[in-house]
C-alpha cells in the first residue's frame, strides 16, 4: 500500500514538472544556437589570422544561412529561428550589395552583429567589436538603465545631508 501512495505522488511530481521543462528547451536551443554562431564567427576570426587573408561572413540571399567566403556550403539555422546580420562601422567594401562582416589577418574586424530571434519574442544577439575583433553574446549595454536610477537615488540622498551641514555651519 505505501508503495502505492510513493508511486502516484511520484508520477503527480512527473507530470508537474514536465510542461516546466518544455517551457525551457526554446530558451535552452536559443542559447545554443547563439554559442554556435558566436563558435562560428571566432573560428572564421582564426581562418583570417592563420590563412594571412579576410574572412567574409554574409548571409546567403538564397538560403539565409551565414556564408563563409571560404567554404562552399552555408551555415543553415534551423527553421524555428530568424536570423539577420548587420554590418558595423568598419564596414568599407560591401561586395555584391550584401551585408557582411570581415575579419582581418591582423585579428581586427569590420564590426557587425547576427541577431537570432525565436518565433515568440525571444531574442540573443551576437556581436563582433570592429577595433579589436572580439566576438561576444547577448546585448551590449554601455550603463544599465537601473544603475542611472540607483545613482540617482543616491545623490538625491546625499543632497540633503549636504543641506543640512551647510545650515548648522
Amino acid at each position: 500500500m505505501e508503495l502505492l501512495v510513493v508511486l502516484v505522488i511520484a508520477s503527480l511530481a512527473v507530470s508537474l514538472v514536465g510542461p516546466a521543462f518544455q517551457r525551457l528547451l526554446p530558451g535552452l536551443t536559443l542559447e545554443a544556437e547563439s554559442r554556435k554562431l558566436a563558435a562560428l564567427l571566432r573560428h572564421a576570426r582564426s581562418q583570417a589570422i592563420l590563412s594571412g587573408a579576410p574572412v567574409a561572413i554574409s548571409q546567403d540571399a538564397e538560403s539565409g544561412g551565414l556564408r563563409l567566403s571560404y567554404r562552399e556550403q552555408p551555415y543553415m539555422v534551423p527553421e524555428q529561428f530568424s536570423l539577420a546580420l548587420e554590418a558595423g562601422p568598419g564596414a568599407t567594401d560591401v561586395a555584391m550589395g550584401s551585408t557582411q562582416i570581415l575579419f582581418y589577418p591582423r585579428g581586427d574586424s569590420s564590426g557587425g552583429s547576427l541577431s537570432l530571434a525565436l518565433d515568440d519574442g525571444r531574442s540573443e544577439v551576437v556581436s563582433v567589436d570592429w577595433l579589436s575583433g572580439r566576438v561576444q553574446r547577448g546585448l551590449l549595454l554601455e550603463t544599465p538603465p537601473l544603475l542611472d536610477e540607483e545613482q540617482e537615488k543616491k545623490k538625491e540622498q546625499e543632497q540633503p545631508a549636504e543641506d543640512e551641514h551647510e545650515a548648522d555651519g
